[in-house]
């Protein structure tokens, strides 16, 4: 039998690799309750700790991604690849610090971060992406691996 410490660790862990897709928010967004996103692996890296994540808009299910643009310039990341369930490549996003320029003007981006977004498709759409950040020798940075499930219509 496990010893309470090791249950308190493994508790402790598994809560924060579970908050990993769900941190950032999507204030001004009246639908935000539409999508439930979960993160069940994280890669060794730092790239990606700011998670990823299924978004609503209209009837749009968006998958989102936000990064640091120090990141983006500093590990030399050039695209996010996205991994289906079955483990095909379904998205690949390129990435580029100088797009920060571009989403300064965006709604829900701050200073110095970068907000990626990839049309999946009109609710109710469920799902599993691995998301990799390669670098410009096509090697990972960073991996994280959420599920989602993007519900119809919900009224608060």
């Amino acid at each position: 039998m496990p010893s309470r410490r090791r249950v308190l660790s493994l508790l402790g862990s598994a809560t924060a690799v579970g908050l990993a897709g769900c941190s950032g928010s999507d204030s001004g967004r009246s639908d935000t309750i539409s999508c439930h996103t979960s993160a069940i692996e994280h890669g060794d890296g730092d790239f990606l700790d700011g998670g990823a994540m299924a978004t609503v808009e209209d009837d749009d299910v968006r998958f989102a991604v936000p990064l640091s643009v120090d990141d983006v310039r500093e590990q030399n990341v050039n695209a996010l690849e996205l991994y289906d369930a079955a483990g095909k490549l379904a998205h690949v996003i390129p990435v580029s610090a100088g797009d920060a320029d571009v989403m300064a003007n965006k709604d829900g981006v701050s200073d110095g971060k970068l907000r990626y977004e990839q049309y999946l498709g009109e609710r109710p759409l469920h799902g599993r992406y691995r998301v990799v950040a390669v670098d410009e020798s096509d090697e990972t940075v960073d991996s994280i691996t959420v599920e989602f499930n993007c519900f119809p219509d919900v009224r608060e």
